[in-house]
């Protein structure tokens, strides 16, 4: 019986321990361990540095956010230093964590943390770090010189003090100020700042200040929720003799018009033109050539990196150089609850043409054309280009484009004697075969439009589909047999010019016409490939796509014509050998 009860005493001590001990868990910090692989998570290494970290780390705690940072994942995470806290304290007339609001204090932490990416600062970039926040704003990242040695700073608020921390479950870079997330809208910054008081009086005239006035959180319209603003302020306005906000209306507007919310008048057209419907920092401005704004238009701006300028709509349109505006750059990239603003250093405006006519050298290449021992030199020929070029893009990366100049007195009529080769341009998926090509076109204005189009045929007998921004176009080049290359099925090739149109084909060369081989699907005329409705004025993307039997050779294509269908199509007649053209 004693064993009994002593074992029973000593059951009842061990239950008692192992509760106290729950209790004593539930009642004092959390240890958190190191994780398997050695590396400290998040939470730890914060907790394993309280000279450095211990506010931070208070915040933490108070905010429960402790936990998700030490579980595994994937975060970034920028801490600031108990100094840096210190100063935010101060800022907001606070001398303890505790004296802080908890929900202020998790939308604090959420504007520090970057959930499911890790990323190094070798992917900081000058413009926004490429994953938001937890609070759902970007960071931006930029390189400063800070007593002559370069320093990364943040949201041009906080310098990286140190970076690339390894961690179990993600990188933390320790910085010198708390960051601060947006509080005001687009409109706000606008509004708030005296350099734009012309801008600002204009867009309250056309409405569109309420347009950017609605934080992201509260959007209804989601695909209007973030905004990117090119804004002008009134030094810009002034140098160009626009000295107050009654001049600019008097410039776009016409008398006794009211702009407001009317896409008929054009100042709200010319505000509109400045506003983008997108969440686009200067680094993603630069991605793509050109972006459309939300006038009821849908016109584009341009954009393009001269050095370290960035300007926009800086534009060659039918022979006339256009300036453009450059972007204002330490003024931009300014974050917001609904976008971003970036400040101008000129003038953007819509420029209104009637569809005008393009006659396009594919041949005329940025890699060809910076190669001067060959560009235009008779009987030179250039080294196969892979994919990509700047306008060139095409299918197997192993495929090959050559430029080629015709060797005086070539028998062979091509507009300033060169063309583009495409080797085993062929229906076919295979090492070295292209069987799509895209050229990026110049800038085409807005309008409808008939698209005629050349190449050579050698031994190959694909046909070709032609595309325009990805839609086919209406008319397919025949599949060619051996037999009959060079003949224009069912015409003769001394038709007369309507009889050819109405075929679909066009003399465009002054070659001299023959009865013989070599004539139609030889370039020595142009085949109709279709209409095309060009809704926005900016560069476009044609598209050649083999079709039909897999068996080919080199395909070279010469020019592409954008003639708009009230033209007569037969003119320009003649695209000569030494660039000139002709009736």
């Amino acid at each position: 019986m004693k064993k009994i009860l002593l074992k029973n005493r000593f059951l009842v001590i061990i239950s008692l321990c192992f509760i106290a001990g729950l209790y004593l868990t539930g009642c004092k910090k959390t240890v958190y361990p190191i994780l398997v692989n050695g590396q400290l998570n998040i939470t730890s290494y914060i907790e394993n540095d309280p000279t450095d970290f211990s506010l931070f780390d208070q915040i933490l705690q108070k905010t429960g956010y402790d936990g998700f940072l030490q579980a595994y994942g994937e975060y970034t995470i920028f801490v600031p230093n108990n100094n840096a806290v210190t100063l935010y304290m101060k800022s907001k007339g606070k001398t303890s964590i505790d004296q802080f609001n908890v929900d202020s204090l998790k939308n604090l932490v959420r504007y520090h943390v970057i959930q499911n990416d890790t990323i190094n600062t070798v992917y900081f970039i000058d413009g926004k770090i490429r994953t938001p926040t937890m609070f759902n704003q970007y960071l931006t990242s930029g390189v400063v010189n800070v007593n002559g040695a370069s320093s990364y700073i943040v949201n041009g608020q906080a310098l990286i003090l140190q970076s690339n921390i390894s961690l179990g479950n993600g990188v933390m870079h320790v910085i010198d100020h708390v960051l601060q997330p947006a509080t005001s809208t687009i409109a706000q910054l606008i509004d708030l700042n005296s350099k734009y008081t012309i801008f600002d009086a204009a867009l309250k005239a056309t409405g569109l200040y309420d347009t950017l006035n609605v934080p992201a959180n509260v959007a209804t319209n989601q695909s209007r929720a973030y905004f990117t603003v090119f804004a002008e302020p009134d030094s810009v306005y002034q140098s160009i003799g626009i000295p107050s906000f009654a001049a600019l209306q008097l410039k776009y507007s016409a008398p006794g018009s009211n702009p407001l919310h009317n896409p008929n008048d054009g100042l709200y057209d010319y505000m509109a033109y400045h506003i983008l419907a997108e969440n686009s920092y200067l680094t993603d401005i630069l991605s793509k050539p050109s972006h459309i704004s939300i006038d009821p238009g849908q016109d584009v701006i341009s954009d393009v990196l001269q050095n370290t300028t960035i300007q926009l709509d800086y534009d060659n349109i039918l022979g006339v150089q256009y300036p453009g505006a450059s972007v204002d750059r330490p003024h931009s990239n300014i974050p917001s609850t609904n976008g971003v603003l970036h400040s101008l250093l000129g003038d953007i405006y819509i420029k209104v043409f009637p569809p005008t006519e393009v006659d396009w050298d594919l041949a005329d290449q940025p890699e060809f054309r910076k190669q001067t021992s060959i560009f235009r030199v008779a009987g030179k020929s250039s080294v196969g280009l892979t994919s990509p070029m700047t306008n060139i893009t095409f299918s197997d990366p192993a495929g090959t484009v050559t430029y080629d100049c015709q060797a005086t007195g070539n028998g062979t009529y091509y507009w300033w004697n060169d063309v583009i080769t495409m080797h085993n341009f062929r229906n076919t998926v295979g090492t070295g075969s292209i069987y799509s090509i895209n050229f990026t076109t110049p800038i085409l204005i807005k309008g409808k439009y008939k698209v005629w189009v050349t190449w050579t045929h050698t031994s190959e007998n694909s046909g070709i589909q032609w595309y325009f921004d990805g839609v086919a176009l209406q008319n397919v080049c025949p599949v060619i047999q051996t037999s009959n290359i060079g003949q224009t099925p069912g015409i003769s090739v001394t038709a007369s010019g309507p009889v050819l149109e109405a075929a679909g084909w066009k003399r465009y060369t002054e070659a001299p016409v023959s009865t013989t081989t070599n004539n139609f699907y030889n370039v020595v005329d142009e085949f109709y490939a279709g209409i095309v409705n060009i809704t926005t004025t900016d560069h476009h993307v044609l598209r050649y796509q083999a079709i039909g039997p897999a068996n080919a050779n080199a395909t070279a294509i010469d020019i592409v014509q954008f003639l708009p269908i009230a033209n007569n199509q037969e003119e320009p007649r003649y695209f000569r050998r030494d660039g000139s053209i002709g009736q």
